[in-house]
């Protein structure tokens, strides 16, 4: 269930990590996009991989010992939708240009962790999970 005032919230982490560089294990694609789930309905998807991991090789290692797969990480915690129904708050897979990436879609864009902080991308999403 979602936070009853969880757009506030979702725009202030949105707005909070919008300098933020990107680190793996402190601020990357999938972690800002768990803080997003935090502020939205309260789940942390990402728990177990705080402080995991510092390195992509790492994230990867993280990822295959926990859930196997970036996919099965999310839908440990949220159902998949078609990416035609995704909904404000909603997460998105996407081929970035490093391999699958994670954003969060709001205001009508996707929103993700950029090497300048969290912004705008241009996405075409593969799989979305509905927060809730």
């Amino acid at each position: 269930m979602r936070n009853r005032d969880w757009t506030i919230r979702l725009c202030e982490v949105i707005k909070a990590a919008s300098e933020r560089p990107f680190s793996w294990g402190e601020f990357d694609c999938c972690l800002f996009a768990a803080d997003c789930a935090v502020a939205v309905c309260g789940v942390d998807p990402a728990a177990v991989y705080r402080g995991a991991y510092k390195t992509e090789a790492g994230a990867k290692r993280a990822l295959k010992k926990n859930h196997g797969s970036l996919e099965a990480a999310w839908d440990a915690c949220f159902a998949r939708v078609a990416p035609a129904f995704i909904q404000r708050g909603d997460v998105a897979m996407y081929d970035g240009p490093q391999g699958k990436a994670i954003a969060v879609y709001w205001a009508g864009e996707y929103w993700a962790a950029t090497e300048y902080g969290a912004a705008r991308v241009v996405c075409e999403p593969t799989s979305v999970w509905r927060v809730e």
